[in-house]
C-alpha cells in the first residue's frame, strides 16, 4: 500500500537531558460545536453523564470531516479549531496522534470547561491535566467540554515524560491497525444455508470496551439474494440450529427447549422444554435426533478422588451422552442409545432407518493410545452392528451405495499411506470410501493437502476443507471422477461456509479471511466463481487502515525440502531503513495459517515496527506425507534446523532487516520450539516462549492431552524404551547451553500444557544465572482469550520486544516495574 505523505509536527525537545512541553500546533485540531442549550442539554449536569458523553463521543467518532452532525435541530460539522465559535454551549474537539515507540507524558487542556479526555472512543480522565501511556500506533484524541472559559484561549500542551516520548500530530487520513480492532471487529461466527439456499441463518460476534470481555453476539434470519433480515435474536439466541429438508422449517435450541421456527409466518413452536444440555440437532424425516447429556455430579463431601482412567484428567470424561428422537408432532421423546460410554452422531439416513454413532472405550494397547468404535443403529428396533474399531479415526457419513469415512493415513493398516516405507502423522486428515460390501478404498493418498471436515452434497459429491500449505481452502470431491477441485472462495482461511443440499447447481456461502485482508462473506454457485458479497469487514471496521505489504519467501533447506514462509512488511516501509525482525513458527503438526487476526497478530506486529517472518519448518500437514512425517518422534530435530536455516536465508535475503535485532516466539509446541531453540544457537537476540513444554516426561505424564498427542508425535517411544527422545529433546536437560533472553509466558489455569513447564525453565535459568522472565497470567487456560487478558498478553509480548530489540525499555518497566514488595 503507497505509504500517504504526512505532515508532521514534533511536540517534544530535548533540553539538557529533560523533556520541554510544547504546545500543540491548533491546525492539527478540529472543533465541532458550540452546540447550543436549544438544542441540547449540558452534558455534565445529568446523573447518566458518562453514558451521555460516551454515546456523543462513539457517533462523533463515525462522522468525517465533510459529513454533517445534527444533533436535534441543530447541523454541524467539523470545521478547524482556529475558526471563530458561535454562540454558547457544549464543544467536542479531536485532533490524531501518533507514536514511533511506547510514549509516556502529561497532556495539559486550557480554556475548556470540565474537559475530558478520550483516546480511540474511551474515556481516559476528566481533568484538565491526563497521563497518558501510548504504545506505538495511531490513535483519534477527542475531548468534550461543556463550554469555554471566560479569557483563556483554548490550548492543549503535551508535556513528555523524557526526551525520548514524542508525541507526533499528524495529517495522515489512515491509521495502523490496533490491537481493538484485530479483537474487537464485527465477525461472522456461524453460517447456515436453508437446503433451498434462499434463507441464511448468520450470527455475529462484536466487543466493545464498554462490555469489557462480554461479547455482543446477534443471530439474523436472512433471505436471499437481497441479504435482507427478515429475523432477530440477541437474547437466547439459537443453537444447534439445522433447517428440514423442505426449508419450512428451522429447529434449534433455546432457553432449554427444542423451538421450531416457521420461515412462511415467522413463527416459533415449542417441540419440546425442561431439556438441559442438549445440542447436535439432526432431521430424521419429520422427528428430530438430538444428544443429551448427563453431567457427572462429584460427591461435593468427598475428599478425593479416585481416577478410573488417563481420560480422568479431562474434566468432561465423567459426563455422558446420548441419542435421543424426537417425534415433532406429537412432542413424544424415546432414547435410542443406553451405554454407560457417551454415544456420538455422525449422520443418519432416514430412508433405511438407521444411524452412524461412535464410542469411545478405553483401551490404550497401541498408539495413540485410544480407540474408535463405529457403530450403525437401525432405529425400528435399536439393534446396533459395530462397523469397526478403528485407532485412526475422524468422522464418516453415508452416501448411496457405501460411505465416506475421515481418517489418519494407517486407517485400515495403511491404506491411506502414501508410501509404506516412510513415517506419518496420524494428524494428516485423508479421505476414504467404504463399500455396501465393507471394501475401503483411499481416495486421497494422491492428494497433499490434509482433510478436514465434509459435507455431502444430493448428488453423493462432497465439499471438504483442508489444510493446504498454509492456506486452508475448501475443495469439491467429484465422486464419479475421484477428482479433487479447488473452489474459488475468494479467501485464503474459511473461517465458515454451509451449502444448499437441495439444490441441482449448490447455492454456497463462505465467510474467511486472508494473511492482510479481513473476513469476508460471499455467496456463490459451486458451478460459477462469480461473487456476491454479504458481509465485508474491511468496509466496516479497517476503511481507514493501512497495512504493510506480505511477500512469499520459501528457501530449500539442506535436504532439499521446499519449506514454505510469508514476510509481513511494516505498514510505512522505507527499504533503506534496518529493522528489527520477529520470526514466528508452530513447529507441531499444523502449518502457522493466512489468518487476518487471531491469537497471533502479525499485521499488529508489522504495525509497531517489526518485520515479521512465519516459516512452516517440517512437520505439518498439508505439504504431503513424507513433510509431515517428520514430525513423528522428532521433537525438534528437522524443524528446529528448518527454522535455524530459514532465518539465516531470511537474514541474507532481506538487507532491510538489522541481524543482531532478531527475535523469536512460539506458543504450545511452539514455545517448546522456542526453548529447544535458545539450547541449539544464539542466532536470536530474544525469545518468548508461550505454554512451551520443556520437560518431554512430565508433559507426556500430566498434560491435558499428554499421552494421547505423544501417542503421534512420539509414536511407540515411552520414557522407558527411548530415554535419549525424552531427554536429549527436552529443553531442560540442556538449560545451561541457553545463552538468548528468555520470556515465559503461561496461564496459571493451563490444563494442555500444565504451568509447571515453563517453571522448570525458570528454575534452571534462574539457578544458572541466565536472563530469564516469567509472567503467569491469572485464571487463564492454554489460549489466553479474554478481552482485557488478550491485549495485556500481547502488550507483554512486544514489550519485551522492543526492550532487547529497540533497547526501549520504557514499556516493560511501564508494565513490571522494578519493586521491593513481597
Amino acid at each position: 500500500m503507497k505509504a500517504f505523505s504526512l505532515v508532521l509536527t514534533s511536540l517534544a525537545m530535548a533540553i539538557s537531558g529533560m523533556a520541554h512541553g510544547v504546545e500543540i500546533d491548533a491546525k492539527h485540531i478540529e472543533r465541532i460545536g458550540p452546540v447550543t442549550q436549544a438544542s441540547a442539554t449540558t452534558l455534565s449536569k445529568s446523573a447518566q453523564a458518562d453514558a451521555l458523553r460516551a454515546n456523543v463521543v462513539a457517533k462523533l467518532s463515525q462522522a468525517n470531516k465533510a459529513s454533517k452532525v445534527r444533533v436535534f435541530n441543530q447541523a454541524l460539522s467539523w470545521q478547524a479549531a482556529t475558526s471563530k465559535v458561535e454562540g454558547e454551549g457544549w464543544l467536542a474537539y479531536r485532533l490524531p496522534v501518533s507514536t514511533q515507540r511506547f510514549t509516556q507524558g502529561t497532556l495539559t487542556v486550557k480554556g475548556l470547561e470540565n474537559p475530558q479526555v478520550y483516546l480511540n472512543g474511551q474515556l481516559v480522565k476528566s481533568a484538565d491535566k491526563v497521563e497518558l501511556e501510548l504504545a506505538n500506533g495511531d490513535y483519534q484524541l477527542m475531548l468534550l467540554a461543556d463550554g469555554l472559559q471566560k479569557d483563556v484561549p483554548f490550548g492543549l500542551d503535551w508535556q513528555g515524560k523524557s526526551d525520548v516520548d514524542e508525541l507526533d500530530v499528524t495529517a495522515q487520513q489512515t491509521q495502523r491497525v490496533s490491537a481493538e480492532q484485530l479483537f474487537d471487529s464485527k465477525v461472522i461466527s456461524n453460517l447456515t444455508l436453508s437446503p433451498n439456499g434462499k434463507y441464511l441463518l448468520q450470527s455475529t460476534i462484536e466487543y466493545q470496551a464498554a462490555q469489557g470481555d462480554k461479547p455482543i453476539q446477534v443471530t439474523e434470519l436472512r433471505k436471499l439474494p437481497d441479504n435482507s433480515v427478515i429475523y432477530r435474536w440477541q437474547d437466547s439466541r439459537p443453537s444447534s440450529a439445522v433447517w428440514s429438508d423442505d426449508s419450512r422449517h428451522l429447529a434449534f435450541v433455546a432457553n432449554k427447549q427444542i423451538q421450531l421456527f416457521n420461515v412462511a409466518d415467522l413463527t416459533i413452536d415449542i417441540a419440546a422444554t425442561e431439556l438441559d444440555n442438549v445440542s447436535g440437532l439432526q432431521w430424521f424425516g419429520d422427528s428430530l435426533l438430538f444428544s443429551w447429556e448427563k453431567p457427572f455430579k462429584a460427591d461435593d463431601k468427598a475428599t478425593s478422588k479416585r481416577f478410573q482412567a488417563l481420560e480422568d484428567r479431562w474434566s468432561y470424561w465423567r459426563n455422558n451422552s446420548q441419542l435421543y428422537q424426537l417425534d415433532v408432532a406429537s412432542g413424544f421423546i424415546r432414547q435410542l442409545t443406553d451405554s454407560k460410554i457417551t454415544s456420538s452422531l455422525l449422520d443418519s439416513n432416514a430412508d433405511n432407518g438407521s444411524l452412524l454413532l461412535t464410542r469411545s472405550p478405553v483401551d490404550y494397547k497401541a498408539p495413540a493410545h485410544g480407540i474408535t468404535q463405529l457403530i450403525e443403529l437401525k432405529v425400528a428396533d435399536l439393534s446396533e452392528t459395530i462397523i469397526g474399531e478403528y485407532r485412526s479415526f475422524s468422522g464418516a457419513l453415508y452416501a448411496d451405495d457405501g460411505m465416506y469415512i475421515t481418517a489418519g493415513p494407517r486407517f485400515m493398516d495403511g491404506t491411506g499411506m502414501q508410501d509404506p516405507n516412510i513415517e506419518v502423522n496420524d494428524y494428516d486428515g485423508q479421505l476414504y470410501w467404504r463399500d455396501a460390501k465393507g471394501n475401503v478404498s483411499a481416495l486421497s493418498k494422491a492428494f497433499d493437502p490434509a482433510i478436514g471436515s465434509m459435507i455431502k452434497l444430493e448428488n453423493d459429491d462432497l465439499l471438504v476443507t483442508v489444510t493446504e500449505g498454509d492456506r486452508s481452502p475448501l475443495y469439491l470431491f467429484d465422486k464419479r471422477k475421484s477428482r479433487f477441485s479447488l473452489i474459488d472462495t475468494g479467501v485464503d482461511m474459511v473461517d465458515g461456509f454451509s451449502v444448499a443440499t437441495k439444490q441441482s447447481s449448490p447455492t454456497l456461502v463462505v465467510a474467511g479471511t486472508s494473511a492482510t485482508a479481513p473476513q469476508k462473506a460471499y455467496r456463490m454457485s459451486l458451478n460459477s466463481s462469480r461473487k456476491q458479497v454479504l458481509f465485508d469487514s474491511q468496509k466496516q471496521n479497517y476503511a481507514d487502515t493501512r497495512l504493510g505489504k506480505i511477500e512469499d519467501f520459501d528457501f530449500t533447506n539442506k535436504h532439499g525440502h521446499n519449506i514454505d514462509g510469508r514476510v509481513y512488511l511494516p505498514a510505512d516501509f522505507d527499504a533503506n531503513k534496518k529493522y528489527p525482525a520477529l520470526v514466528y513458527y508452530y513447529g507441531g503438526t499444523s502449518p502457522v495459517g493466512r489468518h487476518f487476526t487471531g491469537r497471533w497478530p502479525f499485521n499488529l506486529w508489522a504495525a509497531q515496527g517489526y518485520v515479521v517472518y512465519v516459516l512452516q519448518p517440517n512437520g505439518a500437514t498439508g505439504y504431503g506425507q513424507a513433510f509431515s512425517g517428520r514430525h513423528v518422534n522428532a521433537w525438534g530435530k528437522y524443524s528446529a534446523d528448518d527454522i535455524i536455516e530459514g532465518t539465516k536465508a531470511f537474514l541474507n535475503a532481506h538487507s532491510y532487516v538489522d541481524a543482531k535485532r532478531v527475535g523469536n516466539m512460539g506458543a504450545s509446541y511452539g514455545g517448546f520450539m522456542t526453548m529447544y531453540l535458545a539450547t541449539k544457537t544464539d542466532i536470536f537476540a530474544a525469545s518468548m516462549s508461550h505454554a512451551g513444554i520443556s520437560n518431554l516426561s512430565s508433559y507426556w505424564g500430566h498434560g491435558w492431552w499428554g499421552y494421547g498427542y505423544s501417542g503421534v508425535a512420539s509414536r511407540g517411544s515411552f520414557p522407558w524404551n527411548n530415554p535419549e527422545l525424552y531427554v536429549e529433546q527436552s529443553p531442560l536437560y540442556h538449560a545451561d547451553k541457553i545463552t538468548t533472553p528468555l520470556l515465559l509466558i503461561h496461564g496459571n489455569a493451563d490444563t494442555n500444557v500444565p504451568v509447571g513447564e515453563s517453571h522448570y525453565m525458570y528454575t534452571a535459568l534462574k539457578l544458572l544465572g541466565k536472563e530469564v522472565e516469567l509472567v503467569e497470567f491469572n485464571d487463564q487456560d492454554h489460549h489466553i482469550n479474554t478481552r482485557q487478558a488478550r491485549f495485556d498478553w500481547w502488550n507483554t509480548t512486544m514489550a519485551w520486544f522492543d526492550m532487547k530489540l529497540k533497547d526501549e525499555p520504557q514499556w516493560w518497566n511501564s508494565l513490571y516495574p522494578e519493586t521491593t514488595d513481597k
